[in-house]
């Protein structure tokens, strides 16, 4: 078929044998309505395929797949399990999956992850994967009315990153301390307003905000997930209308010549229709990737000016309970900021986005898990609201800077494609309109 092969494959279509042009000639039916429908469906096909709805359905699954995958790696607990207890893997192991995959299809199919479905003695991965997110509000609420299921095993498992001296030593405190309740603990132990205080139990909330980031990160992987299916669900109706229209065209091609190519010049122009349709793709499945990143960009910069915009507005607080819930919503936030951009580095690996350094991130991901001890502290505070700062700029040079390139580069070799692909396909679609209708005579 056209834009997936060649358009004279019929297999599919024809129930009967053709009989060269001799059915066509003596027919019954009108020939000039059959060639009418036949430039009427060449039409429809020349503008949906414009969409590429084929290769960007490619891109959208290979990219379905890498969260899944990623996400699993986050939720499962298989792997982690052998590796920490190499010698539980015969039965004990198998009876304990079944519930664990049967947990994870009911969060697949709910809008919302529930966060106390999961495994209350099961460890986060060693090593987290990167994640996406896509609204900040959702997962805020979201752990802030989680149950007081534990999600970390008590078992001195640590994971990577700020604090893990401390999460190892308060691990039963952290694994049942959620959002609310770290919010509560801030104010009780006065480390709002109190920089001895802070000081004193800073390595003990950078242990609880990184368990709360983490539930924080599995809603928002969970969402994007979800978005990402629903993209891939539009493009899978796009690509079965357009082979539907495939069918409905190669058959009448096939009724009309009995399947062989009518004149030299048709063959010529649909070989060349062909090797420009393989161009055109490959740069729509190359359109989809960056129209990925892109959004995550977007998504990475908006997040940041949320976060930023909360944090300068709790400067003005004077409530500590009200503090508190500012500075926990600019870390979901933030956080949102974080996931978004390394994810766009997933979705677009040979791409270097500019403005955005690792460095940079490391340092928003430090002032992120220390955030609500450094609000009392004066100087702290202003250290970390330069590096917000200098972040929601760079976020928001990021994306136009990748819009920009994409319009510069991509885009533009993508609509020259195009006009190749179109202009062959309206000249085949004239040359075979004349043909068939001299057949006729």
């Amino acid at each position: 078929m056209m834009g997936c092969g060649s358009s004279m494959d019929t297999n599919s279509v024809i129930e009967e044998p053709i009989q060269s042009l001799e059915r066509w000639q003596q027919g019954d039916m009108d020939p000039a309505a059959v060639i009418e429908e036949f430039v009427r469906l060449d039409e429809r096909i020349s503008k949906l395929e414009a969409t590429c709805p084929g290769p960007r359905m490619a891109t959208a699954e290979a990219w379905v797949e890498h969260l899944q995958s990623q996400r699993d790696s986050l939720l499962g607990v298989d792997t982690v399990d052998m590796a920490l207890n190499p010698q539980n893997n015969g039965a004990l192991q198998q009876q304990q999956q079944q519930p664990q995959q049967h947990q994870y299809r009911q969060q697949m199919n709910s809008e919302i992850l529930t966060l106390n479905e999961i495994d209350a003695t099961t460890p986060p991965p060693i090593h987290q994967p990167p994640l996406q997110p896509l609204s900040v509000t959702a997962a805020t609420t979201a752990t802030s009315k989680a149950n007081r299921g534990a999600l970390l095993r008590g078992n001195g498992a640590t994971t990577n990153g700020v604090g893990g001296a401390a999460r190892q030593a308060n691990n039963s405190i952290v694994a049942n301390t959620p959002t609310q309740d770290l919010a509560n603990l801030a104010i009780n132990l006065g480390v709002v307003g109190d920089v001895n205080k802070a000081s004193t139990h800073e390595d003990f909330f950078a242990s609880l905000s990184e368990s709360a980031l983490y539930l924080t990160s599995i809603r928002y992987y969970t969402e994007i997930l979800e978005h990402t299916k629903v993209r891939l669900k539009t493009l899978t109706e796009s690509y079965n209308e357009l082979n539907e229209l495939y069918v409905h065209h190669d058959g009448i091609i096939a009724f009309i010549s009995g399947g062989t190519y009518m004149t030299r010049l048709e063959e010529s122009l649909d070989s060349q229709l062909e090797a420009a349709r393989d161009v055109r793709d490959k740069l729509g499945s190359a359109l989809e990737q960056w129209r990925i990143c892109g959004t995550l960009l977007r998504t990475s910069a908006t997040s940041a000016t949320q976060a930023l915009q909360q944090w300068q507005q709790l400067a003005k607080a004077i409530d500590p309970k009200h503090k508190i819930q500012l500075a926990l919503e600019c870390r979901a936030a933030l956080q949102a900021a974080l996931i978004s951009v390394e994810c766009a580095q997933l979705a677009l690996p040979h791409v270097e986005i500019k403005h955005i350094s690792n460095r940079q991130l490391l340092a928003v991901k430090h002032c992120n898990t220390y955030m609500i001890t450094d609000i009392a502290n004066l100087a702290r505070y202003q250290h970390t609201s330069k590096v917000f700062i200098s972040f929601e700029s760079n976020a928001s040079k990021a994306s136009t800077w990748l819009y920009e390139m994409f319009n510069k580069t991509l885009r533009h070799d993508f609509d020259k494609a195009e006009e190749t692909v179109r202009h062959l396909a309206k000249t085949l679609r004239d040359h075979r309109e004349e043909v068939f209708t001299a057949a006729r005579k």
